[in-house]
């Protein structure tokens, strides 16, 4: 088994649960998937796994749960201001990624992954931000959606396995 203590650091931060709890409560009748730890979780694994078969990172696991966790942690900023809220969240973090031990270095790569989560991945982006754009959609449970027609987001490719 692999620890990764200062993802866990990030889990206890103080901010990252007011956040998360902001998100949560900005969410709370959202139809659509929501941004709690469950998506975040999943982002980062699927981000890890993609990066894994890329062969080509020098990224640590660390880095990679870091970024998948924090991704969406600015949405309440963006619902209660219409601010980005990847653009928001980079910001936001920041304080969290720093007091979890990450090196200067590594929160330039944290942020800048976060920042570009939501472009489209197929274009020019840092490794962390396409593997986090991939895997914010690969994510989400579209085939089991009730709603999923009218979801900006979906397309009928989210409906198939990706490997």
């Amino acid at each position: 088994m692999v620890l990764i203590p200062r993802v866990n650091q990030i889990l206890k931060h103080d901010l990252f649960k007011e956040y998360s709890q902001y998100n949560s409560q900005a969410e709370e009748k959202r139809a659509f998937c929501r941004h709690g730890l469950d998506h975040g979780i999943a982002v980062a694994r699927i981000a890890y796994i993609y990066l894994l078969e890329q062969q080509n990172t020098s990224l640590s696991k660390e880095v990679i749960y870091a970024a998948g966790l924090l991704h969406d942690l600015g949405r309440w900023r963006e619902y209660e201001t219409g601010e980005d809220h990847a653009l928001a969240g980079a910001e936001l973090v920041k304080p969290i990624i720093q007091d979890s031990g990450f090196s200067i270095d590594e929160l330039e790569t944290i942020t800048q992954g976060i920042r570009e989560h939501r472009l489209n991945p197929e274009g020019k982006m840092s490794l962390l931000g396409r593997a986090l754009a991939y895997a914010d959609d690969w994510a989400r449970d579209c085939r089991n959606c009730l709603i999923k027609e009218a979801c900006y987001k979906y397309t009928e490719q989210m409906d198939e396995i990706i490997c």
